[in-house]
């Protein structure tokens, strides 16, 4: 089934800081972590995170880059 809008989605993933040599900051999978649910289409999860989802189906792997843009924006220094 493909993942399109009004359908219940799950998956793993794992956070890497492409700046920093790849390093990895997080990942769902870490002593057998459950995956994450989101239903989508809803702006449930970041933007360009869905825009890489739409149109998967069960077992594909991929990597995806997102922009601040994409994501939760430009940091903003001044902000604590």
């Amino acid at each position: 089934m493909k993942i399109e809008k009004k359908k219940a989605v799950l998956f793993h993933y794992t956070l890497r800081d492409e700046s920093a040599d790849n390093v990895e900051l997080e990942s769902s999978k870490v002593t057998g972590g459950d995956p994450v649910a989101y239903l989508h289409g809803y702006g449930n999860i970041i933007d360009g995170l869905e825009e890489a989802m739409e149109g998967k189906v069960a077992g594909d792997t991929f990597s995806v880059s997102i922009t601040p843009e994409k994501a939760y924006g430009e940091r903003d220094e001044n902000s604590q």
